[in-house]
């Protein structure tokens, strides 16, 4: 028989929607009450202001675990990398995930909930489908080889996409939290400077699919130039001898015979030396025979920092000001950030390498998992043991950087909260049939309730509660011991 209690649940479940009915699954969630000025939570007045928070020989660590995805082992320049990838065997080979990313985003036999819309609120087509699959070209899958020249480098900051298309791809927006800006086949953001391999071209040389350090995905192909030996040899041998970091967004990147190439992004690397007046960079730009050629760029050293960053909270504090506050971009959209690529871009700069994805990030430390304590126990937990700026907390979905404990300003007798970064879209309630939107990244305390709105649920109450310790290494490498192909080529942000 059905229990008591079973029963209970349902009629508060139902009640709960009754009550949301009238109102819409978008609201804007006031941040009137947080301040947004770092420097209010982060004082240059405090005595650790300019201390490092990290051991030198974790940073040192860390910063060749960086090294080995952009220019070792796991290099899209590696040759055993690559043929690791191209000799996998069906059902984990590229031609079979592939396959199964096309019928994921075919409308073909999908329930209601599945269907996806184009950005005019109407059902993709099957023509829409099927023209993009005759693009893909599947049989030429079946000839991938491992090709020296196939290296090459991003000479633009580009839109890495699941499939090779500039077609948004939305469930419907009725759903609460899907529609806008949620487009199924964005997945990042690729910097200029970024190593590749090119696996294939669309039939029409539009799009190309490539292996980054972090993903696999369809760029256009006119952001990617070919590297020969020559290229290659260079770029790590100056990359390996001083490596610097984009510290401030969208800086504008003029070459040494004056002309534009690209606006550069905060956790963009380039070689570098350190000059009287700033940092020179090298940055790559494509020839006419559409091969890289290595320039240079001059910069200002507020502009860029030589790596490692020292991990201080007064230099995390000047890599927040430039963050803070900009548009929440959902796989990188526009350009902005989601709360994964937040965080890669936060730490990159001190030589931190984090995975792409945020359910990957929470392995890259040491990780204890309090998904099974109470939202009262796991905020207690992250506010007795949590390290500041290094313990990041995934949640499901999403993922939270700790900044410290700090009096609540909101609050009569200000008890101690935990305050966070983080590049948020929103909060909902129990059951998720809404949304109150932040969409941006800012500094927000993890409350058990939320004053605004106390029918949200807290951030510290979500299916997941996991802490990892970034200035700690993990109990198991994160070094991929084997290759998942579709994690690689379609994960969630």
């Amino acid at each position: 028989m059905l229990s008591k209690s079973f029963f209970i649940s349902i009629i508060s479940f139902l009640l709960c929607l009754t009550c949301y009915a009238d109102q819409d699954l978008i609201s804007v969630f006031p941040l009137d009450n947080y301040n947004q000025t770092i420097t209010n939570w982060i004082k240059p007045t405090d005595p650790n202001y300019d201390q490092p928070l990290l051991d030198a020989d974790i940073q040192k660590k860390r910063l060749d675990e960086l090294n080995d995805h952009y220019f070792g082992s796991f290099s899209p320049w590696n040759a055993d990398y690559i043929n690791q990838i191209l000799r996998m065997s069906a059902p984990n080979n590229l031609k079979t995930v592939e396959q199964t990313i096309l019928t994921t985003y075919s409308n073909q036999s999908k329930p209601q909930d599945q269907i996806g819309y184009g950005e005019n609120f109407r059902p993709h087509s099957d023509e829409w489908i099927n023209h993009i699959s005759d693009n893909v070209n599947l049989d030429s899958f079946d000839h991938l080889t491992y090709q020296a020249n196939n290296r090459g480098i991003a000479v633009d900051n580009l839109k890495a996409r699941v499939l090779p298309t500039d077609d948004v791809h939305f469930y419907s927006y009725k759903l609460a939290g899907q529609g806008y800006p949620f487009d199924n086949l964005q997945m990042s953001s690729l910097w200029a400077g970024t190593p590749v391999y090119i696996l294939t071209d669309t039939r029409d040389h539009a799009f190309t699919l490539v292996v980054t350090p972090d993903y696999i995905g369809w760029v256009k192909s006119s952001g990617i130039a070919r590297t020969d030996n020559q290229f290659i040899d260079t770029w790590q041998a100056r990359a390996k001898k001083q490596l610097a970091a984009i510290v401030q967004t969208q800086t504008k990147i003029v070459d040494n015979k004056n002309i534009f190439r690209f606006s550069a992004y905060v956790g963009s690397l380039f070689p570098a030396d350190a000059t009287e007046s700033g940092i020179t960079l090298d940055i790559p730009a494509v020839n006419a025979e559409g091969f890289a050629e290595i320039h240079t760029a001059a910069l200002s050293s507020n502009d860029a920092v030589l790596m490692p960053f020292k991990a201080t909270p007064h230099h995390f504090s000047d890599i927040m000001n430039s963050l803070i506050n900009r548009p929440y971009g959902w796989g990188g959209m526009y350009f902005y950030n989601d709360c994964s690529a937040e965080l890669k871009s936060l730490f990159a700069p001190f030589g931190l390498w984090i995975p792409r994805h945020s359910s990957d990030q929470v392995h890259a430390g040491r990780l204890v998992d309090m998904t099974s304590f109470s939202q009262e126990q796991r905020l207690s937990y992250l506010m007795q043991n949590g390290h500041k700026f290094f313990t990041i907390i995934y949640i499901g979905g999403h993922v939270i950087m700790y900044v410290g404990n700090y009096p609540n300003p909101n609050q009569s007798d200000h008890p101690p909260m935990a305050m966070t970064y983080q590049n948020i879209w929103g909060l909902s309630p129990t059951p998720a049939i809404r949304r109150a939107v932040i969409g941006e990244s800012v500094l927000f305390p993890m409350l058990l309730q939320y004053p605004e709105d106390t029918s949200l649920a807290s951030l510290a109450n979500k299916k997941y509660f996991q802490v990892s310790y970034l200035d700690e290494t993990p109990a198991k490498s994160l070094q991929r011991q084997t290759i998942d192909l579709k994690s690689l080529m379609y994960p969630d942000n």
